[in-house]
């Protein structure tokens, strides 16, 4: 056994790993309850291992339980960062941008620009619509890397935070049509024009429905795509302990390591999803002859 002692630092750094996440796995059973912990929403938040947690205040309003949590905490915390990083980012030298994170800034908001933003919209309402799609790029982007930063929580993991979003791209989406289109000429215009008219019923449901699924493929899309990797993530970890023994750290360690770095290439292409698909939803609604 005294040769396998250069498999320890892979099990130290394992546990190290764990701990800043928050809390160990005790035994095999406990493991889906640790990765659910690290998952799901709190009122307790755990930013600094070996530190009691910060119980998060709540109140009552009208007998409604309300207050915050670790992911609404972590909606702060992005909104701060994104004024902090942002802004500085934002001030020009002439027409070009001072430091090299700006430069990276603009590379992103040019990206949104010609390959989100003006494809869906046109060269004429795309100025006006960049704010918008900008702030919800940039926005889940910040919130999916917070994500990924041990002792930190992932809002985006949280069904009623994309439900949330993907129910305001369906008000936006649905007003936006119905002001450039009128409230009748919209309607009428989810319905392919030559339809038989023994279809009509038909596609009337179909395309009624397929409004509110454009919301909910938003919400699902997000949620599992952003709840998949991080319970990869701590299952991996979580087996380390699990199995107690130096030879599960030597490919585990290794591999996890690995599905973080993918995580944040995920928690890039997830934000430029979202921001894609609500950019062609308001552009179907608000050009509907195209």
């Amino acid at each position: 056994m005294k040769n396998l002692r250069f498999l320890k630092p892979l099990r130290t750094l394992a546990l190290m790993v764990i701990l800043a996440a928050g809390t160990t796995v005790h035994a095999a059973a406990d493991l889906g309850e640790f990765v659910l912990h690290h998952i799901v929403n709190s009122k307790s938040w755990h930013p600094i291992p070996g530190l009691p947690g910060i119980h998060l205040p709540s109140w009552n309003l009208f007998g409604v339980e309300m207050g915050l949590s670790v992911h609404v905490v972590m909606m702060f915390i992005a909104g701060v960062l994104l004024l902090l990083l942002l802004l500085p980012a934002s001030k020009r030298s002439g027409n070009a941008p001072k430091g090299r994170f700006a430069h990276m800034i603009e590379a992103l908001v040019v990206f949104i620009r010609d390959e989100v933003v003006r494809p869906n919209l046109g060269d004429k309402d795309a100025r006006k619509w960049m704010p918008f799609f900008l702030t919800i790029f940039f926005f889940l982007l910040t919130l999916n890397l917070v994500g990924l930063i041990p002792g930190f929580g992932t809002a985006t993991s949280n069904i009623n935070f994309t439900g949330a979003f993907a129910l305001m791209i369906f008000a936006v989406f649905n007003l936006s049509g119905i002001r450039s289109n009128g409230v009748i000429h919209y309607f009428t215009g989810l319905i392919p024009p030559g339809l038989p008219f023994w279809l009509l019923p038909l596609m009337v449901v179909i395309e009624f429905v397929g409004l509110f699924t454009k919301a909910v493929a938003l919400a699902l899309r997000l949620f599992a795509n952003m709840t998949a990797g991080h319970a990869l993530i701590f299952s991996l970890l979580g087996l380390i302990i699990v199995f107690k023994s130096h030879f599960a750290a030597l490919p585990l360690v290794p591999f996890t390591l690995f599905i973080y770095l993918i995580e944040i290439l995920v928690a890039f292409l997830q934000a430029y999803i979202f921001t894609l698909l609500a950019s062609l939803f308001i552009g179907q609604a608000v050009h509907q002859e195209h």
